[in-house]
């Protein structure tokens, strides 16, 4: 195999980018290996389709969120309120910020669809960070109470992603976090 001329981290943060911008049918192996200054026949070399490539995008893209947002909720030495706060403030500048965002939702609106097999990892994505959120809760709440509010925050979360995309407006994001704060407290 050649060389890249970019780092691997790099070139799967730009085509997180462009998987994100265009979704998983409008990206091509054109617009991806542009995206990367890379020509598409050198990017053959490294991925033999536009699918190998998103599932290596999306499990570089869990594990970046794994070491970045979901490892917060074991952080023992703050109290839960603190990682949720902290969780809450960290998925809202990620998901403003245009970075690594909503990549796993809109992958999922195309793969509902069209491409059914790339469900299995935007599930287990959700699944940890349903988890983690779980774990803040499981302090004051039985495993399956807190396993269900985790599963809902996300569904929270995701929905103030695409309401702070259509509106420009990340406070829905705050929004989720205030709540989760305030169930948390009560």
């Amino acid at each position: 195999m050649r060389p890249l001329k970019i780092s691997r981290d790099e070139l799967l943060n730009r085509c997180a980018d462009t998987f994100r911008r265009l979704g998983y049918n409008g990206a091509t192996m054109d617009s991806l290996s542009a995206a990367c200054g890379l020509t598409k026949a050198s990017f053959y070399h490294h991925y033999p389709n536009k699918e190998a490539l998103l599932r290596d995008v999306l499990s570089w893209t869990h594990e970046r969120m794994r070491e970045i947002l979901f490892a917060i909720a074991d952080d023992e030495s703050m109290a839960p309120a603190e990682r949720l706060q902290r969780m809450g403030s960290k998925a809202q500048k990620l998901f403003r910020d245009n970075t690594i965002g909503c990549l796993m939702g809109v992958v999922a609106v195309d793969a509902t669809y069209a491409r059914s097999e790339l469900m299995e990892p935007i599930r287990a994505f959700m699944d940890e960070w349903a988890a983690a959120l779980a774990r803040i809760f499981s302090e004051q709440l039985p495993d399956t109470d807190a396993a269900k509010v985790g599963r809902q925050l996300v569904a929270d979360y995701e929905g103030a992603i695409l309401m702070a995309r259509i509106y420009g407006d990340a406070s829905y994001i705050d929004g989720v976090t205030e709540r989760a704060l305030t169930q948390l407290r009560g």
